[in-house]
């Protein structure tokens, strides 16, 4: 249950929030068929999600199944995002590609989808970049963008995909694990609960925030800092031990929060960065077909998920106001501060994850092009 926790905070402050809210499973780390062996008894088939390709070209591609190890469940917001795109690979090959997703964890758990994936283990799994610091450290830079889930999805995809400058060292990097990405999946929108209704930061200035991470941005926002993590969210909030808490607002509806604090204030910011990855060595072996019916797989993937996840914030309000309670946004200058706090101190992150993999140049140039893209500038060293 820790590790369950432990992600839907990571992902509520780096984007993969709604999206990453994943359950951990059992560690495996055996040999390739010893993790096929945990495959869990329920592998239903990922080709009962709705689709909206009807009208797309079918292609000729060699029939084959590809197995996906996640942490999420079939339930999970994560898991609906699999299975649509297990199903849009089938309806875009005339059910040649099939998906055979191995849930929760029962193969790779929580930080060991990549050496899975790079190993050849497993073929695919969609990977938080934020277990990777080490590894993966140049997609670790500040990712928070205002606007709504398919900004946060574009700012990911044109630092790693489009841009000159910042995609060959970032796509470098992601191949030397041996894996290739095809694609980002936003995450989801963050908000502070209270126990009385707040509308703006000056009004929440001086409050004790309960928080495990992003310390330093909350404290950059005026707020104090009581460190707590989120499975004790609805313990300690509820006997006051702190006046606020901060996470995704799927998070927080998750662990039935709004009984204990009502009242929810967007932040403004939206975050992506749940990477789709396949194996190098297997996307390398796709002829152009396959290739192509993985890429607009993804990209059909991407638009449901800004469908769905505003459809889930519509449920959210629906499930605060049946407590008495409210969701309110942050005026735009006010979202305008919160990324700010949060793209300074995330620098200093970025910095120290480069430094210790020995790109710190590298990522130079990308928090450059990141601060470009979104109107900020780079806080000097």
């Amino acid at each position: 249950m820790k590790k369950r926790m432990i992600t839907l905070l990571l992902t509520a402050a780096l984007g993969s929030s709604m999206v990453l809210a994943g359950c951990a499973g059992s560690q495996n780390t055996g040999s390739d068929k010893a993790g096929a062996d945990t495959k869990a008894a329920d592998t239903s088939s990922v080709a009962d999600t709705s689709s909206e390709s009807d009208a797309a070209e079918v292609k000729e591609v060699p029939a084959q199944t590809i197995t996906l190890t996640t942490t999420y469940s079939e339930t999970e917001y994560a898991g609906d995002l699999i299975k649509y795109f297990g199903n849009q690979l089938s309806e875009l090959s005339g059910g040649a590609i099939t998906l055979d997703v191995y849930w929760g964890g029962t193969v790779a758990a929580t930080g060991e989808e990549l050496s899975f994936v790079g190993s050849g283990g497993m073929d695919m799994s969609v990977i938080g970049q934020s277990m990777y610091t080490d590894t993966l450290s140049l997609l670790n830079f500040p990712s928070q963008v205002l606007g709504g889930y398919e900004d946060s999805v574009k700012l990911i995809d044109y630092i790693a995909f489009e841009n000159e400058t910042t995609s060959p060292l970032i796509q470098d990097e992601i191949e030397s694990n041996n894996v290739h990405m095809i694609g980002s999946l936003p995450g989801g929108s963050n908000a502070f609960i209270t126990a009385k209704e707040y509308t703006s930061l000056d009004e929440m200035k001086g409050l004790k925030i309960g928080i495990g991470m992003n310390q330093s941005a909350m404290e950059m926002l005026g707020l104090n800092v009581v460190t707590m993590m989120p499975w004790d969210y609805y313990d300690q909030l509820s006997r006051g031990m702190a006046d606020a808490g901060y996470m995704s607002v799927t998070g927080l509806i998750s662990m039935s929060l709004q009984e204990v604090m009502p009242y929810f204030l967007k932040d403004g910011t939206y975050t992506a960065g749940n990477l789709m990855t396949v194996n190098l060595d297997k996307w390398n072996s796709f002829d152009d077909n396959t290739k192509a019916v993985f890429e607009e797989a993804m990209e059909a993937t991407q638009a449901y998920s800004y469908t769905t996840a505003s459809s889930m914030d519509d449920d959210s309000i629906a499930a605060i106001e049946a407590q008495g309670g409210a969701l309110n946004v942050l005026s735009e200058e006010d979202a305008a501060k919160v990324q700010e706090a949060f793209f300074t101190t995330g620098v200093s992150d970025a910095r120290t994850y480069a430094e210790t993999s020995g790109k710190a140049d590298d990522m130079e140039v990308i928090l450059q092009e990141v601060a470009d893209y979104i109107g900020l500038e780079v806080p000097a060293k």
